[in-house]
């Protein structure tokens, strides 16, 4: 071995695989997925291209896994945190508590969540791919979510974009200013939502005056 080589330890095909996509993960988070090349994540990993050629075929491949398993890991914590809310008694259930669930999730794992909120520059097609049918599964659930409260709430699907535009918008805020996107005053702004959401069940409907 040249002295110029990384050093490599034996780990199982497994454990390797995750070394791999983790290292790919943190330079595409930091710096955007152009510099994140073969020879790059190879040296950062301790291992030769062959076994990044072996593991996922090229470096599209690496991608594409990388981003399944972020794709995946996320709608976990998101179904854990529906699941949770949905257990709360109707009358209790609010889109703050949903809401505080999912950002402890991104606090506890901010670089999976990092990954969607703020796609890293140079992300593969497939990013956007997996983001569209996410965001499409999270609004469904919202809806459904917002039936419970309310089993009479007027057009939960529109109801359910604005509040996931809300949403992200306010987790961006937490990763990007996490000294001043505090819980508390994020917790207030989710609370003035939901309560709007659920006045907004409330609003009588006019038909219009037939007319002669």
């Amino acid at each position: 071995m040249s002295p110029d080589e990384p050093r490599r330890t034996r780990m199982r095909a497994e454990d390797r695989r995750t070394q791999i996509l983790d290292v790919t993960q943190q330079i595409a988070s930091r710096e955007g997925f152009h510099a994140a090349t073969l020879k790059r994540v190879a040296t950062e990993s301790g291992v030769s291209r062959t076994v990044i050629y072996q593991q996922f075929g090229d470096l599209a491949g690496l991608f594409v896994a990388l981003i399944d398993r972020e794709t995946q890991r996320a709608a976990e914590h998101f179904a854990d945190v529906l699941a949770a809310a949905l257990r709360t008694p109707a009358p209790q259930l609010s889109l703050g508590g949903i809401f505080m669930g999912v950002l402890h999730a991104v606090d506890a794992h901010p670089e999976t969540w990092r990954l969607f909120l703020f796609p890293p520059e140079g992300a593969p097609p497939e990013l956007h791919q997996r983001m569209l049918a996410s965001e499409e599964r999270v609004r469904a659930q919202l809806a459904s979510a917002l039936l419970g409260i309310d089993p009479a709430m007027p057009d939960p699907e529109y109801s359910a974009r604005v509040l996931q535009a809300a949403g992200r918008e306010l987790l961006q805020l937490r990763l990007s200013d996490p000294t001043n996107a505090t819980d508390d005053r994020l917790l207030a702004l989710a609370e003035r939502l939901d309560h709007a959401v659920r006045s907004s069940s409330r609003v009588p409907t006019y038909e219009k005056a037939p007319t002669d």
